[in-house]
């Protein structure tokens, strides 16, 4: 049992690995134009539907950033399909997401429908031999007849409007906590410290996937939360690297370099050579300043006002900048105090001192 649900898991986050560079694309369209319709003070690009010119390019720009985004469900239920069954599974994995569309069951309908695709395809495939003349008939005919018939029958005409409810009294319930300023301070907190305590783990991959799993049924403020936290470690410690430059090793200065961008960018990963200097001490300083971080934008009531985007420039993407760049600032001073006064990363010794029986075991000793 415990290796079917790693499988279903693994199968998810292929399908979300699949789905998120739709979801990314289609929000830099739509960035890109808000942004653009905000420098030239227009703020609603919708009003320029049926115009000409500049405006309405922006607004054809922000549309085709929103149908890209609105592609979600039928890249995640195909490619969950296909992370099973390969390309047999493609035709009613996406049947999967059009009855996660058109049944308004979004992400969860996509994600069922798309196991059900992905197994049944597998399973006809492997059980159903037709030889001879005939045998191409199973992969063109008789294949997605099964399946994409399973799709309407089982997602559709029995689950369909069980999904719609559940999915929409989920994306009800998580809209609530975000509106509620308390139950969104502890949701930052949570939040904030998964990303920061294992820096690309199981952990820190749960509360991304959480996430990305609300982001991509429309609730974006979780992302933006995530995506602050995700900055923090690396900007932290670049950011004691340049406080305290003597407290630090060459190989770590050049790291604190390199995690300057990584930071910019949102990734994570670039904390991690400081981080393991002393795991005991600096995971707990990590969690806080995720924690810390993600609760100041909370605390400050940064919004979502268009899907936002990753790194530290996804501050642009937010209502309330200020407040995402300074849970930013919040956790990377976190880090850069903390880490300098508790940890000495310039402590080579271990590692001499590591070497040195090696040395001293190769003296010779005779005996005449």
């Amino acid at each position: 049992m415990k290796k079917i649900m790693i499988d279903i898991k693994n199968h998810l986050m292929t399908g979300i690995s699949y789905a998120l560079p739709v979801i990314i694309a289609g929000s830099l369209m739509v960035a890109v134009a808000k942004i653009i319709g905000l420098i030239v003070g227009e703020p609603n690009l919708d009003a320029f539907a049926k115009s000409d010119g500049l405006m309405n390019w922006l607004y054809l720009t922000q549309d085709v950033g929103f149908k890209i985004i609105g592609l979600m469900n039928y890249v995640l239920g195909a490619y969950v399909a296909f992370s099973i069954a390969g390309k047999k599974g493609l035709a009613a994995g996406f049947t999967a997401g059009l009855i996660a569309s058109m049944t308004g069951s979004g992400f969860l309908g996509a994600v069922l429908g798309g196991l059900l695709a992905g197994y049944s395809s597998e399973w006809v495939g492997r059980k159903i031999r037709i030889t001879g003349s005939a045998s191409s008939s199973v992969p063109l005919i008789i294949l997605p007849f099964i399946t994409v018939g399973l799709q309407v029958v089982i997602m559709l005409l029995l689950l369909g409007d069980v999904l719609s409810w559940i999915n929409a009294a989920l994306m009800g319930w998580v809209q609530q906590m975000t509106e509620d300023g308390t139950s969104t301070v502890m949701l930052a907190a949570v939040l904030g410290g998964m990303i920061c305590f294992d820096l690309g783990g199981p952990v820190n991959k749960a509360a991304w996937g959480t996430a990305n799993v609300l982001f991509l049924s429309g609730v974006y403020l979780p992302a933006i939360l995530v995506n602050v936290a995700i900055i923090i470690p690396p900007l932290g410690y670049a950011a004691a690297r340049f406080l305290r430059p003597h407290n630090f090793n060459q190989t770590l200065k050049e790291a604190g370099n390199g995690a300057v961008i990584m930071g910019i960018l949102g990734i994570s990963e670039g904390a991690i050579p400081f981080t393991l200097r002393n795991p005991a001490r600096l995971i707990p300083i990590n969690v806080l300043a995720g924690a810390l971080g993600a609760m100041t934008v909370a605390l400050f009531k940064a919004y979502p006002i268009m899907p936002p985007l990753g790194g530290l420039y996804g501050g642009f993407t937010v209502g309330h900048p200020w407040a995402y760049f300074l849970g930013a600032l919040v956790g990377t001073a976190v880090i850069a105090i903390g880490a300098n006064l508790l940890v000495n990363f310039n402590d080579e010794s271990a590692e001499e001192n590591a070497a040195a029986p090696a040395v001293n075991e190769e003296i010779d000793i005779k005996f005449d």
